[in-house]
Order: C-alpha cells, then sequence, then structure tokens
C-alpha cells in the first residue's frame, strides 16, 4: 500500500490531495531522514566515467515533501550533474526500478548544474508523502568523470557508465547524495550519530540496517510518531575527533555534517579510536585522555550554542587491532571513565559494555569480532544500537 500510495503521487495523482494536506498542518518543519557523510577518495581508488549511480535510501522520518543533498565537499575534481532523480525500488532489495515512475528532481529550476570542488547543492522540495522506513532509489548522473571514495560493505547502490546498452552493475563507493531531508508535521526530534568507521558500519553487511544508527532506526520506528526521531547516520571510516584522518576532523565537519541537518536536537558521538590508535605511544605524537577530552568539549559547546544536546559513547574494545597496544588501551580506558563521569556529554551510551568480553575487557566478544578485532559485525553492531536508551532522545 506504502509503495502504492507513493508511485500514484509520482504519477501526479496525488499532489493536489498532498499540498492540500500538509496546509492544514501547523507549522511544519524540514527534518533529516537519512545521511552519508562526504568522504575523500584515496589514491588507489578507481576513476568511474561519466554516468549514473543508483542508491538505495531507507528512510528514517516521515513527512509529506522530499529535499536531497548532493555533495562534492571532498571531492577532488569539479563535477557536472546531468540529472537526479527518485522512484521506488522494484523488490525488497537491490536498485532495480523496473516500470515504476521516475520523477525529476530540480535545483533551483535547473535539470542539470555544475557541482565544483568543495561544494554542496541542494534540490527543490519533491511533494509527495514518504513514510518512515521506505525505501526510494535515487539516481544521480553525472556528465564527467568521477572519483568517489571507498564506502561500507552494506549500503545498497548500482553505476551505469553513459553507453549505449550499458547496464547497472553494483559497485561499493561512498554517495554523493549526503542527506535526505522530509517536511513534516510532527517531527519531535531528529539524531545524527556521529563517528568513524564503527558508526559508519564499516563491517557491517546489512543492506537493510546500516551500522547501530540503523538498528536505532529500527527501534525508534516501532514508536509512535510523537516520540519517533529520525536518524542520519554521519560516520567516516578514518574520521578522528582532533586533526584530519579520513576527511577533515570531527571538530571542523561539526557544521557540515551535523549544524546542516535540519531539525537536529540531538548528536551521539562516537569517536576517538582512530585518534588513539594512529597516535605514538608516547612522546608529541602521542594522544591523551586530556586531548581527547578537550576535543569532546569543544564539539559539546558547539553543539550547545545551537541548543543541540550530545550523548557520549564510550570508545569500544580494540587491543589486538593493529594500531593498538596496551600502552593505548589504558588512554582508551581513561577516556572511558571520564565519558562515564557524566562531566562532558548531555547524557552516556556504554557502547563499550554492549560489546566487550567479560572475561578480557580489553577484547570484543567473539560472537562480535569478524577477525580484526577493532570493528564490530552486524550482530555487534545490532547489540550497539540496543545499547541507546531511547528515554535519553525524548523530544
Amino acid at each position: 500500500m506504502r509503495n502504492l500510495t507513493f508511485l500514484a503521487a509520482l504519477s501526479g495523482l496525488a499532489l493536489a490531495a498532498t499540498t492540500a494536506s500538509a496546509s492544514a498542518h501547523a507549522a511544519p518543519v524540514w527534518a533529516g531522514a537519512w545521511g552519508y557523510a562526504p568522504a575523500d577518495a584515496g589514491s588507489g581508488d578507481p576513476e568511474q566515467p561519466a554516468g549514473t549511480y543508483r542508491y538505495r535510501v531507507r528512510l528514517t522520518q516521515a513527512g509529506d515533501a522530499m529535499q536531497l543533498s548532493i555533495s562534492n565537499a571532498e571531492g577532488d575534481r569539479p563535477l557536472g550533474i546531468a540529472g537526479v532523480t527518485i522512484s521506488s525500488p522494484s523488490g525488497p532489495v537491490g536498485t532495480e526500478i523496473g516500470a515504476n515512475p521516475v520523477h525529476t528532481i530540480r535545483f533551483s529550476g535547473l535539470q542539470a548544474v555544475a557541482l565544483p570542488k568543495g561544494h554542496t547543492v541542494v534540490s527543490a522540495p519533491i511533494i509527495a508523502p514518504f513514510h518512515n522506513a521506505q525505501d526510494v532509489i535515487v539516481s544521480v548522473s553525472f556528465s564527467t568523470p568521477s572519483k568517489p571514495g571507498r564506502t561500507n560493505l552494506g549500503l545498497e547502490m548500482a553505476f551505469a557508465p553513459t553507453t549505449p546498452g550499458a547496464t547497472f552493475t553494483p559497485i561499493k563507493v561512498r554517495p554523493y547524495l549526503s542527506l535526505v531531508s522530509v517536511r513534516s508535521s510532527q517531527a519531535p526530534c531528529t539524531v545524527v550519530a556521529f563517528g568513524d568507521s564503527i558508526t559508519d558500519g564499516f563491517l557491517g553487511l546489512s543492506p537493510q540496517t546500516r551500522g547501530w544508527p540503523g538498528r536505532l532506526a529500527e527501534r525508534l520506528a516501532a514508536l509512535p510518531a510523537s516520540q519517533r526521531c529520525g536518524v542520519v547516520n554521519m560516520g567516516i571510516s578514518g574520521n578522528r575527533v582532533l586533526k584530519q584522518g579520513r576527511a577533515t576532523s570531527a571538530l571542523d565537519r561539526f557544521w557540515r555534517d551535523v549544524a546542516s541537518v535540519p531539525n537536529v536536537t540531538h548528536v551521539i558521538l562516537l569517536e576517538g579510536i582512530n585518534d588513539i590508535g594512529a597516535g605514538a605511544e608516547s612522546g608529541p605524537d602521542a594522544v591523551t585522555p586530556d586531548q581527547l577530552i578537550y576535543g569532546y568539549r569543544q564539539f559539546v559547546a558547539r553543539a550547545h550554542a545551537l541548543g543541540i544536546k550530545v550523548l557520549g559513547g564510550t570508545l569500544t574494545p580494540a587491543l589486538r587491532a593493529g594500531y593498538m597496544s596496551p600502552v593505548k588501551e589504558q588512554t582508551r580506558q581513561a577516556v572511558n571513565a571520564a565519558i562515564r563521569s557524566q562531566k562532558i556529554f548531555d547524557g552516556v551510551v556504554d557502547f563499550d559494555a554492549a560489546v566487550r568480553s567479560p572475561t578480557v575487557p580489553a577484547d570484543m566478544k567473539p560472537e562480535f569480532d569478524p577477525g580484526d578485532h577493532l570493528h564490530p559485525n552486524d550482530a555487534g553492531l545490532r547489540a550497539m544500537g540496543d545499547a541507546v536508551n531511547l528515554s535519553l532522545l525524548k523530544p
């Protein structure tokens, strides 16, 4: 039924009813419903020819209109957008749209626009009813070659070059689609999940549940609409709090990846293990607990200036990860103790307790460890999503 309603709207059959319904609600607001933070490509990441990317997006908020952001914030070249469309998927998985209607997206009245390095473009609203947990296919066509960065394993996407007879084939790269927002008469709260690869869901294989934020969104979807938060995942694999790692630092990208999300009310921050692991064990290149705590306080200060609450996530076990050591493990434990002290954040999510081994607390539970001793598997990511106390996310 949801799919049929959406298709009818895209065909123009429900536009008048939707507009009338929207005008009947008092003070509708825009709210974040999906996100994927921009990150730079590595030197070994392949270039793609001019062509079309398809992304399967699961909404975490309902509304009567949608708006898309396409970002080249961390790109290495200017891009030309030839066109962007949305449609319904033709099946429960995959990026095929079959014979479903396709709705063209415009940017300030234009279908084709330039996307310079470091820039983002925001679409005009698409007026149609959208539902919580609904999947849509967003297709982004480029008239120029592109070089997207690598990504996690789970998000469903495909690519087809602009050549006669070309077909879409699965691809695993970071999407240029960075934010999906919906207009809602009832959007009580929006949560930005902010962090590194563990938030990004780097080794998660599930295309339906991207990382622990995806599991959190599933739990929130079961609540009444008046209590339901949208969830926007802004994790970047390799990101750091204090300085540039993969993409710009957490402190610098706050304005791009948090403040730009409409209706953001809460942030769950889980980041710092890359700062510790990539640093030295001692000397000026070592990261101390005090340095990370300073970074957290700076992040919270930015958020509080905008009226946003920040929940701090404890750093998950990683002793046997390649860049960790017993000395760095002591730093992780000291940072976690500071997070749990309730003196830095507006609340705490104890991700460490959710996935650590009861017998070897410096390690993950074996059933959650895919083998690299750092990134939880799907079962571990679900346990992390279950560890969020939903009462901390009340509107």
